[in-house]
């Protein structure tokens, strides 16, 4: 049956069926504290066959956008720095004369940062026939270089060597006593390249090692471990030569170990001995 507005009684009963629906899903939103709705365009939600709300559009590519940058751009890379100079400074500024070496040695603030007055010059002349090199001064040298118990071990080894002294350039790898040197970081500013620098200087007939860190750091270009015998080439005059070396344990090692002064003893005349 028609009503008074011409339509059925069954349209009007599902309109207000519709319209409770809806009532009371809004109450429950309005009691959950979600009583509003947004969107980007007005929607008749009642409507049937109402379209869906259109996905949101993406923006205009030549919109401006933030400048911000690619998660896989490269970062600039950092200013490179000059590599600081190692021990002694810059090596075209070493001494050229072994006299000019000494007063160097003893004075220099780039070779090392302790007091120069704990300093160990070196002792001799060059062209000696036996360059000792030791790793430090000891702690009983009192300023010069081997004049404790080590230097009195080294003594009577040059004795039944057949030399003395007076036959010998004495040096050490280090200006003063460091009983904690760290080889490793010293090698790595430089020190092996003084060291030879200082050999060359020197010139002498034979290089007497004592120290396995001083094989280290002077790397020879021959060196036979079993033996400890080896040599290095060093460049003297523009010319370049070989010297020949033998390696030991510390001095201080071998006043307290008879074997260690036997090993020597026994290498040395292995060198020593004519072909």
């Amino acid at each position: 049956m028609a009503g008074p507005d011409g339509r059925s009684g069954g349209d009007s009963s599902a309109h207000a069926d519709n319209a409770a629906l809806i009532e009371s899903w809004s109450a429950f939103w309005a009691d959950a504290g979600v009583d509003l709705a947004f969107d980007d365009k007005p929607r008749d939600w009642i409507a049937e066959g109402a379209p869906p709300a259109e996905a949101a559009q993406p923006r205009d590519a030549d919109a401006p956008r933030p400048n911000r940058p690619s998660p896989n751009r490269p970062r600039p890379a950092a200013p490179q720095q000059a590599p600081a100079p190692g021990i002694g400074g810059d090596a075209q500024g070493w001494p050229a004369t072994l006299a000019a070496f000494r007063d160097w040695w003893m004075n220099e603030p780039a070779l090392d940062a302790g007091p120069v007055a704990d300093r160990a010059a070196p002792v001799g002349e060059a062209g000696a026939r036996l360059m000792v090199l030791v790793t430090d001064p000891a702690s009983d040298d009192g300023g010069t270089l081997l004049s404790g118990e080590d230097g009195r071990l080294l003594d009577a080894m040059l004795a039944a060597m057949g030399l003395t002294r007076g036959d010998c350039y004495l040096a050490s790898a280090l200006p003063r006593h460091m009983p904690a040197a760290d080889w490793r970081a010293l090698e790595a500013e430089g020190l092996g390249a003084l060291m030879r620098h200082h050999i060359a200087l020197a010139a002498p007939r034979m290089l007497a090692i004592f120290g396995a860190d001083l094989v280290n750091l002077l790397s020879p270009e021959r060196f036979d471990a079993p033996s400890a015998q080896g040599a290095i080439m060093v460049e003297s005059g523009g010319d370049a030569r070989e010297i020949p070396l033998l390696a030991s344990y510390p001095l201080a090692v071998m006043r307290s170990r008879p074997q260690a002064k036997a090993l020597w003893w026994g290498r040395w005349l292995a060198l020593s001995r004519p072909a």
